[in-house]
């Protein structure tokens, strides 16, 4: 194995569960594992045995846990029709003083945890180590039984201790028994390309295929160009599945949409004529629509009045006066206009989204539709209470007098609600920000 100078000498604790439940188990019981022991005959007392750790010597500069593993395969080989156990890994405990003839030295202590116990019966092969129960194990293990040499006990007695350590922190159990990294492979493929003289691999690496059938394989997949590994398999980081917000697109599935059937009105039909169409382009629809006859020809008849009567600036003065005096009775004249999106409840399966105009000036707030440009709500201050979301990526309205409550999200709810505050009165010209995101308007 070496030079003896550069040789380690380490003990190693075998230790499986009895059943899957005891690794999920938050309290310790040393009946729930087993524990790989081999019997060694006393000196001077061919007859009489004792049990002792499985012991080796490693190089101490190599890969120890291949060495482990490996040794750890060849002693359990014999009792398993040599089909071995597979080690999940390899945990350094702690180091131990030795004592008789390597006094003043130390050894260390390394656990190798394996599969849970199967219901297949073990072979008897003589020489060869077992599985004990631990806890009748720790029952007659003390430093001074004749049944295990001083160190043999120092060392279950530490481990003992060490796995009820263990069960105390969240997940280290089931961790520390989790399916090693080659027990995850399901299937693997190599590329003969990058093989070593086009040689397969002696390590089974290849799960029996030939050449050929690996070629096959690689093109039946794709070719993968690139393997990326997820850091995060095996982890055993929770998850769930639980769905924070589910947005339905109604055009999903149809297709791009037939740009030859899209018909522009002619200029004609969406132009109303130079006279009336400075003072509709001023205002909402929603009030043109209602007053739109009466104050614009009430102005026009005014105007023909004046004309023939006054100068031409007590004339055009009048007039403004006039356009004003109907203009200050639009809801939203003199608002500041943000942009935002409301959220409505088309159908039982899918929401439908508005983007709307959202004014706020003296009266209140407004909520216009950016496309019609029809105005759908407008609140007096005192009738409604606003909330300004997380982040400030939206704001709520609720309107006792009219039972509404909605959502705007809009990237200006913080503007918009200090705002609201300031122009409502809550907030003084010498406060620096709105203090609270609730309050009545």
């Amino acid at each position: 194995m070496g030079n003896e100078d550069s040789l380690e000498d380490v003990f190693v604790a075998v230790i499986r569960p009895k059943s899957q439940v005891s690794l999920s188990s938050k309290e310790y019981r040393a009946k729930a594992y087993e524990i790989l022991l081999i019997e060694v005959p006393l000196e001077g007392k061919e007859k009489k045995r004792k049990k002792v750790l499985l012991a080796t010597k490693i190089q101490a500069g190599g890969d120890k846990s291949k060495s482990i593993l490996d040794y750890v395969d060849e002693k359990i080989r014999p009792i398993s029709n040599n089909q071995g156990f597979i080690g999940k890994r390899v945990v350094h405990m702690k180091k131990f003083p030795l004592d008789g003839d390597n006094e003043g030295k130390e050894a260390s202590l390394f656990v190798v945890p394996v599969s849970v116990k199967d219901n297949s019966k073990p072979v008897y092969s003589a020489g060869s180590p077992s599985f004990y129960c631990f806890q009748d194990i720790m029952r007659v293990c003390s430093e001074t039984s004749a049944h295990f040499c001083p160190t043999t006990s120092k060392m279950l007695l530490a481990l003992d201790k060490w796995l009820a350590e263990q069960h105390t922190v969240p997940h280290a159990i089931p961790a520390l028994f989790r399916p090693a990294p080659v027990e995850r492979v399901k299937t693997n493929v190599s590329n003969p390309a990058y093989g070593s003289e086009g040689k397969l691999s002696d390590e089974g690496l290849h799960m029996g295929y030939t050449a050929l059938e690996i070629k096959s394989k690689m093109m039946s997949l794709e070719k993968a160009d690139m393997c990326i590994l997820n850091p995060l398999y095996g982890s055993d980081l929770q998850y769930t599945n639980r769905v924070d917000k589910v947005i339905i697109n109604p055009y999903f599935g149809l297709g791009a949409p037939d740009y030859s059937k899209i018909q522009i009105p002619k200029r004609e039909k969406w132009q109303h004529g130079p006279n009336c169409e400075n003072l509709k382009s001023i205002v909402p629809i929603s009030k043109v629509k209602s007053k739109a006859y009466h104050w614009t020809n009430r102005i026009l008849h005014e105007y023909k009045a004046l004309s023939t009567s006054e100068g031409v600036s007590k004339e055009m003065h009048h007039l403004q006066r006039l356009f004003l005096q109907n203009c200050w009775d639009i809801p939203t004249y003199g608002a500041a206009f943000f942009t935002g999106q409301v959220y409505t409840k088309a159908s039982a399966s899918n929401h439908k989204v508005i983007r709307v105009y959202v004014g706020v000036n003296t009266k209140g707030l407004h909520l216009m539709n950016m496309e019609t440009k029809v105005l759908l709500i407008s609140l007096e201050y005192g009738t409604f209470m606003w909330q300004l979301g997380h982040a400030d990526q939206y704001f709520q309205i609720h309107s006792g007098d009219n039972k509404m409550n909605f959502i705007v999200h809009t990237k200006q709810a913080g503007l918009i609600v200090k705002l609201l505050m300031k122009l409502s009165g809550q907030m003084t010209p010498n406060d620096k920000g709105p203090t609270d995101k609730y309050a009545y308007g």
